[in-house]
């Protein structure tokens, strides 16, 4: 079950793309892409920060579809994006076990090189570095993941 919603209003602010994806990985990932495209050439992100929220929600999907929602008997895994005058807000929710990443993923220890650096953690800091906010929320048997990106002016 997959699909696209825009969220409604006539305000430039209210806009933006509601999708449900389907949790397998390829799939997945080439509906947040389009979901992205989509949204970029709505709001006329720069180039920039298009990449940049592609690449973060990329990893929270991955991370959401690799190991939140393998054992889940009926997988649900939704992305939100919306803009909220000069910032996008993004989120991404599954309904996996509890899982704060920004306090539980393994921290990176990013002065080793990478042939040391033992491997889990960089996608979060990723996610941390590349967003101006970034936290995680529990609402019932959800987990949320909500960002927030400053749009270039």
């Amino acid at each position: 079950m997959m699909y696209y919603r825009r969220m409604g209003g006539s305000e430039r602010e209210n806009r933006g793309i509601d999708v449900l994806l389907l949790p397998e990985l390829n799939t997945a990932l080439t509906t947040l892409a389009d979901a992205v495209e989509e949204f970029a050439a709505q709001e006329s992100l720069s180039g920039a920060l298009s990449i940049n929220l592609n690449l973060v929600l990329d990893e929270l999907i991955t991370n959401s579809v690799s190991y939140a929602l393998t054992d889940v008997a009926e997988p649900v895994l939704r992305l939100r994006i919306r803009r909220d005058g000069d910032v996008v807000v993004a989120g991404v929710e599954d309904n996996g076990a509890a899982f704060d990443p920004f306090k539980e993923a393994p921290k990176p220890d990013v002065e080793q090189g990478l042939d040391e650096r033992p491997i889990g953690g960089l996608g979060v800091f990723l996610v941390m570095q590349l967003t101006e906010t970034a936290h995680y929320e529990r609402d019932g048997d959800t987990n949320r993941i909500i960002l927030h990106m400053k749009m270039e002016t």
